[in-house]
């Protein structure tokens, strides 16, 4: 077996360091579990991930719905088709670019459009939060320096409930409009005032309830 030329054994070991240099820079830009104040990540940006849970199970950051049209959502990582499980502004999409979330300096996260109008917020402004973290349950929490949960999309659900999410007396799930859309439907389900799970369709000609579950606590989960 003929000996390597100096040529290739000057280019074997550029290759090596190349491909680990490719590899590290991979995975240091592979996107966060967590963020700290000053974050922030606007649409069009390299990736429009903003947070992946620690488990990868899901991704968090910009859903397109339409044409130059964007939501802030949770989706689950591993399915083809990106299923959304939650979303902040499903009825307000933001432009395709200079849409940006912004955690801010001041403990609030908020999502504005391209005119710098804000359309959604957590409303954490003047409090201890100090990071933004996205849960292997799927939910997306800010968290004080000690731990505790300031604000939570569980509390704010869309159209869908996750494994370990409660329903309780302040929570609604609204159904979405059709199939594969964001936008909110006619189908609410909630406590009513007699502590009953109820089902509502509430359309733009008729106003009903459909169904009635079983009596459950309005001051917490099943």
């Amino acid at each position: 077996m003929k000996n390597p030329s100096p040529l290739t054994r000057i280019l074997i070991p550029l290759l090596l360091l190349l491909l680990l240099f490719l590899l590290s820079s991979s995975a240091s830009q592979a996107a966060p579990s967590s963020l700290s104040r000053g974050s922030s990540l606007s649409v069009g940006d390299d990736s429009d991930v903003l947070l992946v849970s620690p488990s990868k199970s899901f991704s968090c950051g910009f859903y397109n719905v339409g044409s130059n049209a964007y939501a802030f959502s949770i989706w689950f990582s591993d399915f083809a088709n990106k299923t959304v499980a939650w979303t902040a502004n499903r009825d307000h999409p933001v432009n395709g670019h200079g849409s940006k979330i912004s955690f801010r300096e001041d403990g609030g996260m908020v999502l504005a459009d391209t005119d710098g109008t804000v359309v959604w917020s957590t409303n954490t402004s003047s409090t201890q939060a100090d990071r933004v973290q996205l849960l292997d349950t799927g939910n997306l929490v800010l968290k004080d320096p000690s731990g505790n949960i300031l604000w939570q999309s569980f509390d704010s659900p869309t159209d869908t409930l996750l494994p370990t999410q409660p329903i309780t007396k302040t929570i609604q799930v609204v159904s979405a409009a059709a199939p594969r859309s964001l936008s909110s439907g006619y189908y609410s389900l909630y406590f009513d005032n007699d502590n009953v799970l109820r089902l509502i369709y509430d359309g733009p000609e008729i106003s009903t309830g459909e169904w009635r579950g079983i009596m459950g606590r309005r001051d917490g989960g099943f």
